[in-house]
């Protein structure tokens, strides 16, 4: 069991080994006593933590699961406040909204862990990364070679890059909202440098900072003249006073060393963060701060270059993928606001060159424009023609939740053009295909027309009939 949750300690999730071997077998095992005792109780005891809703998967109202289907669709009917719930045959994952933060817990076998290291490695590990041994240059004059398995993103995308050898990656695990907190974290990289240089390389990169997280750019400037490594400049930044906000103005970075340093003297941290309580770990290849960020949060920070990822490549690999996806099994290259899952799907109806709207399903390239379309619910469309790939509307389905044969809408939205009763149409046929292709006979929870009550009966009405007070709709 691993339950990741910011006020799991240090590492921002706990890690717990039982002794049956599926996720089905345990399940079935503990049943009876999980059900015969105070179930959230009990699971303290079983599991070490409080694993926020788990306990109601246990329930008297029907017998222990037979089958993976059974187990799974009694875990997308009872799981509460569950995001969205992944079920296979050796785990479940699920992502669901706590009572302060988003949290995700994962029940896996060993088998599956064994089988997929390179996504695993880093969720079953319990402790800061491990500090040697590191890879060091071969007869070549290279190191062993390390493959990201998420795109980068360049610290030195703007300017000139350092002129050395190797790469240095920074993975920053930051909860910056309730919502949205499990995942989206990208790795940011720095290539032409090894830790040993990096503090030097990020004073000196010649490169506007303005797009960097907070936590870099702050870091940046805590690095002082003279200075090549950053243990120094992350005991700074254990000083600094707020990295998180939930109302008013952004956090900014300072501008310069000196500007850094006048304001930790200035502003004192938040009453709630507790430096004492910060560990912060600093090796020749490996760094790493776990910061108590308020309360009983911490987040963390991992810096580590191509040699230690060559000597540790699944744990590095994995990583990576822990920081972006809140399911280490997530396959698909989906875009930025919508959750990992097996089965979410985003539609996008989009203007082709002859002027009318085709429906395909969403590409990450599809994101500034979906980013436009949820603007201009809100706000008037500006003025001008419609141009060739401009998205007009979009749907979002959860398919087999909470049942087999039901599906939900997590999104729905058509801007106000000349061809929105097109668009509508056009997106509804195209739902009411897959939907029938994936066996699909009605809808659950809160239908699209609470999204866009002037476009949406149209698209209700060709994809099925609402029935049920209009709360249900049966598929056509």
């Amino acid at each position: 069991m691993i339950y990741r949750s910011w006020n799991q300690g240090i590492l921002g999730k706990s890690v717990r080994h039982v002794a049956e071997p599926t996720v089905l077998g345990w399940v079935r095992q503990v049943w009876d006593d999980a059900c015969a005792h105070d179930t959230y109780q009990w699971l303290i005891r079983e599991l070490g933590t409080n694993v926020y809703g788990l306990d109601e998967l246990f329930t008297t109202e029907s017998p222990a699961p037979e089958t993976v289907q059974d187990l799974r669709t009694l875990a997308r009917t009872r799981l509460p406040e569950a995001y969205q719930c992944n079920v296979d045959e050796h785990s479940i994952r699920v992502l669901a909204n706590g009572l302060d933060h988003d949290v995700a817990y994962y029940l896996v076998d060993d088998a599956a862990v064994a089988a997929n290291p390179e996504r695993w490695s880093f969720a079953v590990h319990d402790g800061p990364l491990p500090q040697a041994p590191a890879v060091h240059d071969g007869p070549s004059g290279g190191a062993t070679a390390f493959t990201a398995p998420v795109a980068l993103t360049e610290l030195n995308a703007a300017g000139k890059a350092p002129a050395g050898d190797g790469t240095v990656y920074a993975v920053l695990l930051t909860c910056k909202a309730k919502h949205d907190s499990i995942g989206w974290n990208p790795t940011y990289a720095l290539p032409g440098v090894r830790l040993p240089r990096f503090g030097a390389a990020l004073r000196d990169l010649e490169t506007d900072s303005g797009e960097w997280p907070l936590e870099l750019g702050v870091l940046r400037a805590m690095v002082a003249p003279g200075e090549d490594d950053i243990a120094a400049a992350l005991e700074r930044c254990n000083r600094w006073p707020e990295y998180t906000w939930i109302s008013g103005d952004e956090p900014r970075a300072p501008g310069s060393h000196t500007e850094a340093l006048r304001l930790l003297d200035a502003t004192p941290p938040a009453p709630e963060r507790h430096r004492e309580r910060t560990v912060i770990q600093t090796g020749e290849h490996v760094a790493q701060m776990f910061i108590h960020d308020g309360y009983d949060h911490f987040e963390q920070w991992f810096f580590f270059d191509d040699r230690w990822a060559a000597a540790h490549p699944d744990l590095a690999a994995s990583l990576m993928w822990f920081a972006y996806h809140w399911d280490p099994l997530c396959s698909r290259h989906h875009l930025l606001l919508t959750p990992c899952s097996d089965n979410r799907f985003r539609y996008v109806a989009v203007i082709g060159d002859d002027g009318v709207p085709h429906v395909r399903q969403a590409r990450p390239d599809d994101e500034p424009r979906i980013r436009d379309l949820r603007r201009w619910s809100y706000q008037k469309r500006p003025p001008g023609e419609v141009t060739p790939g401009e998205v007009l509307g979009t749907v979002e389905i959860q398919l087999h939740q909470p049942s087999p044969e039901t599906c939900k809408f997590t999104d729905f939205r058509i801007t106000g053009t000349r061809h929105a009763q097109a668009v509508a149409v056009a997106l509804g046929r195209h739902v009411r295909q897959e939907l029938r292709a994936a066996g699909i006979t009605r809808t659950t929870g809160r239908l699209p027309e609470a999204y866009s009550h002037r476009h949406s009966p149209r698209f209700l009405r060709t994809v099925g009939r609402l029935d049920d007070g209009n709360q249900v709709l049966l598929i056509g």
